[in-house]
């Protein structure tokens, strides 16, 4: 396959409104509410996300957005049958493996999570099932950092396989790399008024 040149034609003036773009684009991320960002991600990039879950062995998928004001990740999505009493959940920062995800930027896996310390079982508690391997990734979009997605898998649940593999965390890593970029073009395409149809 021949390589693509990659490299835009960039109007005279436009690099210099690039500082200005972030900023806005930062500020108007900061005023919404991740209830509101969860909408910037569409039918087709949640479709990505599941495919990435069951690819990965996952029982259920979880997309955490981070409310800076209250410090805390809110679980704004969830793919499985519980989604009713996860979305809305809201895990403090500093707290829990996805809190430690966030923090440290880093991919996580784990295949005995409740033997991990860092472990908060107070989500397994309130849906009334147990977590026994996870992956988390750190999630970015709008030129920061966002939040997390997760994957578990749950002794209560049906699954093709115990465990995770380090190729399920780049499963997962990859989807979300892929769903950053269909954001970020939907924001900078609403942000430069293209395809208003004006």
């Amino acid at each position: 396959m021949a390589a693509v040149h990659t490299q835009l034609l960039r109007l005279s003036g436009l690099g210099e409104s690039a500082p200005a773009v972030e900023k806005h684009l930062e500020a108007w991320i900061e005023g919404s509410s991740p209830a509101q960002l969860i909408g910037l991600i569409d039918p087709g990039a949640l479709s990505l996300l599941r495919e990435a879950f069951d690819d990965a062995g996952g029982c259920e998928g979880t997309v955490w957005l981070i409310d800076r004001r209250a410090g805390e990740l809110v679980a704004c999505y969830n793919s499985g049958d519980e989604a009713g009493n996860l979305v809305g959940f809201r895990q403090p920062v500093g707290q829990g493996i996805i809190s430690l995800v966030f923090a440290q930027q880093q991919p996580y896996c784990e295949n005995r999570i409740q033997a991990s310390e860092g472990h908060d079982d107070t989500l397994d508690r309130k849906i009334a099932k147990h977590t026994t391997a996870m992956i988390a990734v750190p999630f970015y979009f709008g030129f920061g950092l966002r939040g997390v997605i997760s994957c578990v898998q749950l002794a209560e649940a049906p699954k093709s396989r115990e465990g995770f593999r380090s190729s399920d965390v780049e499963t997962l890593a990859r989807a979300a790399n892929l769903v950053e970029r269909l954001i970020d073009g939907t924001l900078l395409t609403s942000l430069l008024g293209l395809g208003d149809g004006g």
